[in-house]
């Protein structure tokens, strides 16, 4: 390949152009390197070498030329020239070159894009492509689903390769900060003697007696070998280290890369990333949920489009912690910004916290690729919860005989007991509900909509006891209303929350009072863990539940389960949390909702990327994040006037503390009257009233959080 041929501009005026042959030759090599992790380096490898052939188009060369000049010129597409070039000898593999930047496309679609290539840039990309071969193919690959989920591990591991080698060329001092996290040993290590501080610290209750023998057994199940387990552990059983503790030493053991920790909500994030920011210092833990997203649907190469894209994350340290939203979209996704991440979690300790929470309809597609992450990824997966979902009659999967890391865990759900559940006898107003509320020094309200959480606050007495969460609140106050409530409680205060159930599934709270509106069984189990949760009221706290009158909740399974749940309320409210009732729970629910209700296995069947990641959408209506910048704290107005070409990754993290997620079409709605503008570069701003008690809006506005976990 002759030298004049390049890959990009100069990094800046006057400096070094990115050749082709060599942008080419070291994607290719890193992507071999990562396909290696998962049998697929020969694939890898030819993809690299594949990707940009069609810059060999004399048209996209004056492109580039007309770029480094600073002046206007349409961009040359080809990417498809060269999945025309590498069909022959890839053959679907050949989707993972024509999607890389744009994203993997349906089969069905890719056929007329790659007969309807460019000629000239087909002959350009075949006269660079004589070294490209027909790779092997690994060969547990037998079905559809087996060679979808490759072909996206593929094509992960090619556009992570092509984003690092991009970014040696035009950020290199960014470049240069990868690569310098610690070992998993490190963590280890670390943990290990942060536990042994803490337990030498720690009162000698009953509770942190059970803690201790909770995290003894997970330290001691460690060593078996890659498979998937079931943690289940009553609220407050110390999970949260005890399951990190098992991971670390697990992947020890197994010789296994990283720990990616998923959690239903963004507030528990924040929680367990201060956690484990404690043990290990904030620079060695990875929180990766919301926050802006980069369109990838453009072959713009000009230095500002490239560096908007390369802000991103690839989840290259030992301990991630991410969104169970994040993560299961990510695996469906075909987008390259959210795909570069996946080809990392081959070789890791998935922990799904609160694993109760994915919705059933999308049930059989999750196992589905939870399953092939263990067989062929060498992956484990730990269904860490204390509302344990029974997939016994889910066949096919491996996860329906997950192995229980503490033995007979039953036992500690009636050793811990420290809540009573009661039930209203009737439908209460919202004022009714405000009346018990107030009435109450210490009292947690959690329903299932935010429309019902601002009702009832704004109902409730108007005093500094008084607080409100929603995920329409931005992190920053979220984080800062938790720490309010965790001081009065602790020091005693009055203190009454009214929340949306954000705050129910692993939120470190303990309260002598719960209100739960009726929802589906897990719900109010974990929504009691938030009652009398270190044990040390005389007594057992109380739950109550009750139902609302003119109450919201979400369609579908949601409401199904509310019904399977006020069923067993009335037969027995007395023993919702024991292991048993719960599975009978799941199983029911499972018998009455389609698990794979928008067909993703038949999309997948077909290899129908785009519509797969189209269909397969945890929260309907995907939530787009806006920056707030009428939040009371100056922060966010400050960040926003760094320039756009000046904001790294670290800079897109930092202002997801500053930012919401709201449907789209609610997006559309307020970008029409103006309270939503979009900045150059594509970001969101929010400059609509920003409430102190309720956050963005009215209260009226949907909340994403309403719809999924």
């Amino acid at each position: 390949m002759d030298a004049e041929y390049y890959a990009h501009t100069p990094a800046t005026p006057g400096g070094e152009w990115h050749k082709l042959e060599d942008h080419l030759r070291e994607v290719a090599r890193m992507a071999e390197e990562f396909g290696e992790a998962f049998g697929a380096g020969e694939v890898c490898k030819a993809l690299g070498f594949a990707h940009d052939l069609g810059k060999r188009d004399a048209r996209f060369q004056a492109y580039l030329q007309a770029c480094a000049r600073g002046e206007r010129h349409t961009s040359v597409p080809h990417a498809a020239a060269g999945a025309a070039v590498a069909a022959d000898c890839l053959g679907p593999f050949a989707l993972a070159v024509l999607g890389h930047h744009a994203g993997l496309p349906d089969k069905s679609d890719a056929r007329s894009r790659l007969e309807n290539a460019d000629p000239p840039t087909i002959e350009a990309a075949r006269a660079g492509a004589a070294g490209l071969a027909r790779p092997a193919v690994p060969e547990w690959v037998s079905g559809p689903r087996n060679a979808e989920f490759l072909i996206r591990m593929c094509f992960s591991a090619l556009t992570d390769a092509d984003y690092l080698d991009t970014e040696r060329h035009l950020s290199p001092d960014l470049a240069a900060e990868r690569g310098r996290a610690h070992p998993p040993e490190w963590y280890a290590r670390s943990l290990d003697g942060y536990l042994a501080n803490l337990r030498s610290k720690a009162e000698r209750t009953e509770v942190n007696r059970f803690r201790d023998e909770i995290l003894g057994a997970c330290q001691c199940a460690a060593g078996v070998p890659p498979q998937a387990f079931r943690l289940t552990v009553p609220t407050g059983g110390g999970k949260t280290l005890a399951s990190l503790a098992f991971a670390l030493r697990h992947a020890l053991a197994n010789d296994l890369r990283r720990v990616i920790v998923a959690i239903p909500y963004t507030s528990i994030i924040d929680q367990t990333v201060a956690v484990y920011a404690s043990v290990f210092g904030e620079d060695h833990v990875l929180a990766h949920h919301s926050g802006y997203d980069p369109s990838d649907a453009t072959e713009d190469q000009s230095v500002h489009e490239l560096r908007r894209k390369l802000a991103t994350e690839n989840w290259d340290i030992p301990l991630i912690v991410t969104t169970t939203v994040q993560l299961f979209e990510s695996l469906f996704s075909n987008r390259p910004r959210s795909c570069r991440k996946l080809h990392r979690i081959a070789r890791s300790v998935i922990i799904l916290d609160e694993a109760q929470t994915p919705p059933p309809e999308l049930l059989s597609p999750i196992l589905d690729v939870l399953d092939e992450l263990i067989k062929h990824y060498g992956c484990s997966v730990v269904f860490c919860t204390a509302t344990q979902p029974d997939y016994s009659a889910l066949n096919g999967t491996v996860l329906a005989a997950a192995d229980e890391i503490v033995p007979n865990p039953s036992r500690y759900f009636e050793r811990l007991r420290r809540v009573t559940y009661t039930r209203a006898p009737r439908e209460l107003t919202v004022a009714e509900v405000a009346v018990r509320v107030d009435a109450a020094a210490r009292c947690l309200c959690i329903v299932n909509t935010r429309r019902d959480a601002v009702r009832i606050a704004r109902a409730c007495r108007r005093d500094d006891a008084l607080f409100h969460l929603s995920t329409l609140m931005v992190p920053d106050h979220r984080r800062r209303v938790l720490d309010e409530v965790r001081r009065r409680l602790a020091d005693g205060l009055p203190v009454r929350l009214v929340s949306t159930q954000v705050v129910e599934a692993g939120v470190d709270l303990d309260f002598p009072f719960v209100m739960r509106v009726l929802s589906p069984l897990d719900r109010i189990v974990q929504a009691a863990g938030r009652c009398n949760r270190e044990g040390r009221m005389p007594c057992t706290g109380e739950c109550l539940i009750f139902e609302l009158e003119d109450a919201g909740a979400p369609s579908g399974w949601y409401r199904t389960g509310i019904g399977l749940a006020g069923t067993m309320v009335s037969e027995d409210a007395a023993t919702l949390d024991r292991p048993d009732r719960v599975a009978e729970y799941f199983r029911d629910l499972f018998r009455h909702t389609s698990t794979d209700a928008r067909d993703i296995q038949g999309f997948r069947d077909a290899l129908a990327f785009a519509t797969v990641a189209e269909r397969f959408q945890l929260i309907p209506n995907e939530a787009v994040e806006v920056v707030v910048r009428t939040y009371a704290d100056s922060a966010a107005d400050r960040m926003l006037a760094v320039p756009v070409e000046a904001r790294g990754a670290r800079w897109y993290r930092d202002i997801a503390r500053f930012s919401v997620g709201l449907p789209s079409y609610e997006v559309q709605r307020l970008e029409r009257g103006g309270t939503i503008t979009t900045e150059k570069g594509g970001l969101r701003v929010y400059e609509g009233i920003y409430d102190t008690l309720i956050g963005i809006g009215s209260g009226d506005e949907p909340d994403p959080a309403d719809l999924v976990v």
